[in-house]
């Protein structure tokens, strides 16, 4: 079943990107300016710095739903977190991002959540300084799931709208572009849960941070956000064991 799984996913990803023309890119390739550390699954066609971030979960998500057997065991199953998370650009104006999460899970499998997350981030840099609110809906697959311990992979995409056209034009590289309020938010990274009591968990993860507009309304207001860094957090169950 398990090997049925993965060749479903691959399928679907070789369709998605391939079939409907997505990545005019060659297998590999990176952003400009980016080593793969600093984007390591930014590397096409996966590239989940782009709308990817939620499509290719989605997908994986869909697959192990209609491959997989129900666990009826499964009682209580949503759950809520905060978090609070810095970030840093690593090209431009190299940005800080602050930002702090308010999000609910929802366990379809032992090993795999759907959520959302309602997202205050703050950026700052020598020619940027704004608010923003967004919101981001996601997946969680958990590679380990443990009484006392889970590990996990999460990705997601949404949108966030900030008080202030953001990013300002760098100059890096002798980009001037400029750009807007709204911004696509993907999101991905790993984390760890280490059970605390027995409704409550702390939560810390480390995540690659992308904002743009997608090239809407055209490439030349799309200078783009990169950064990684880290969160700590409270992962809260009010019935069951966490």
């Amino acid at each position: 079943m398990k090997q049925l799984v993965i060749v479903t996913l691959l399928m679907c990803i070789l369709l998605i990107k391939n079939g409907f023309g997505q990545v005019n890119n060659s297998f590999g390739s990176l952003p400009p300016f980016t080593k793969w550390y600093q984007n390591p699954l930014g590397v096409s066609p996966i590239a989940l710095h782009t709308g990817n971030g939620i499509i290719l979960p989605a997908i994986a998500a869909t697959a192990i739903l209609i491959f997989t057997k129900k666990d009826n065991a499964l009682t209580n199953r949503i759950s809520y977190y905060d978090d609070f998370g810095v970030s840093y650009g690593y090209y431009a104006d190299k940005t800080t991002v602050y930002q702090n999460n308010l999000g609910v899970l929802y366990q379809m499998r032992k090993y795999m959540s759907v959520g959302a997350e309602f997202s205050t981030v703050y950026v700052i840099d020598d020619k940027n300084n704004t608010w923003g609110l967004g919101l981001r809906p996601f997946v969680r697959f958990y590679p380990i799931h443990r009484e006392n311990f889970k590990l996990f992979f999460q990705s997601g995409a949404g949108l966030i709208l900030f008080a202030d056209t953001y990013p300002k034009p760098s100059g890096f590289f002798g980009d001037n572009r400029e750009g807007t309020r709204l911004n696509g938010s993907p999101k991905y990274g790993i984390g760890t849960e280490f059970l605390l009591s027995k409704h409550l968990s702390a939560q810390i993860g480390l995540w690659h941070v992308h904002f743009s507009n997608g090239n809407h309304p055209s490439a030349d207001r799309n200078p783009g956000h990169d950064s990684n860094g880290f969160s700590i957090g409270l992962v809260y169950k009010p019935k069951g064991k966490y």
